[in-house]
């Protein structure tokens, strides 16, 4: 059993992908930290709304953090995580000054495929080309257990309507591909132009095992709290009232010895005991002492 479909992004800006033939589309969503496909959602709500299978990608770039990367992707396609197929792009991206298609670039798709795992639960696929798959060393990302979609044309000829075919060559590392994408010039009547290509191996069910959570998400542990504390204090050296209750925050004012100070909330919060003070226009922020000894500034 395989499901026939197609890619899109930008270029098929104005498409419905929802009354074009196949079974699921796969949707670009976001690139580096700072694009996100301004057909995007549009794309996805027309695939969810014809009834067919979701997937959404992110096109890795070298020239900023991963972990921001995974980010940005994740706040983008929140609202589909769970009924969409999770995709990174490795492709080469020489405008980023070198190209993420190298030996350490595969650790960065790694690190990225890993925290996107680790945040949803949902463990991702990646795409790249056959001559990337063949040429890197592939085995931390096999051993992790991460499908493959793997990208191979024969020739950039029309491809009228799916034609599914056989890769040409072999895969080196994985033993078998989730997804193929064997043409980037295929053509569907009710678009007038350029389409990608793809055929998943397996049916519905399958693609839904790889769009849900195959683990629980560890919940984040709790910050601190603050807790009411309505009290007055007397300072026994000068203290630095602060905008917020961070030693980095502005000061307002610094408090000699001896001035009384009414409060009504604590916390403990980055190696400190805070106090909050009401004024008239907002709140005012001081520390009592360090978190060992909390009351060192004040009696």
């Amino acid at each position: 059993m395989s499901l026939n479909g197609i890619d899109v992004a930008s270029y098929q800006a104005g498409m419905n992908v929802g009354e074009v033939a196949g079974d699921f589309v796969l949707v670009k969503a976001t690139e580096g930290i700072d694009y996100t496909n301004p057909e995007f959602n549009g794309h996805a709500k027309q695939t969810l709304s014809a009834g067919k299978k979701l997937g959404v990608y992110h096109f890795i770039r070298n020239d900023s953090d991963i972990k921001k990367q995974a980010n940005y992707f994740l706040t983008a396609v929140k609202p589909y995580i769970g009924r969409a197929m999770l995709v990174l792009d490795f492709e080469d991206e020489p405008s980023a000054g070198s190209y993420i298609q190298t030996q350490a670039g595969i650790a960065k798709g790694k690190q990225w495929l890993d925290y996107v795992y680790q945040q949803t639960g949902v463990r991702p696929v990646l795409y790249t080309g056959v001559s990337c798959e063949n040429s890197l060393d592939w085995s931390s990302v096999v051993k992790a257990n991460y499908g493959l979609w793997i990208a191979q044309y024969n020739n950039y000829n029309v491809v009228n309507g799916y034609q599914p075919r056989d890769l040409y060559g072999s895969l080196k590392h994985w033993k078998t591909a989730v997804m193929f994408q064997y043409t980037s010039t295929g053509r569907l009547p009710g678009w007038n132009g350029n389409l990608d290509f793809d055929v998943f191996y397996g049916d519905k069910s399958a693609w839904d095992k790889y769009a849900k959570a195959t683990k629980a998400v560890e919940p984040k542990p709790a910050g601190p709290k603050w807790v009411k504390e309505k009290k007055t204090y007397t300072l026994k050296t000068a203290v630095k009232l602060r905008t917020a209750p961070s030693t980095s925050a502005s000061v307002i004012a610094v408090l000699p010895a001896g001035s009384i100070i009414k409060t009504d909330q604590a916390i403990i919060q980055g190696g400190y005991r805070w106090v909050r003070q009401p004024r008239s226009n907002g709140y005012a922020y001081m520390a009592t002492g360090p978190a060992s000894n909390t009351l060192e500034y004040v009696k």
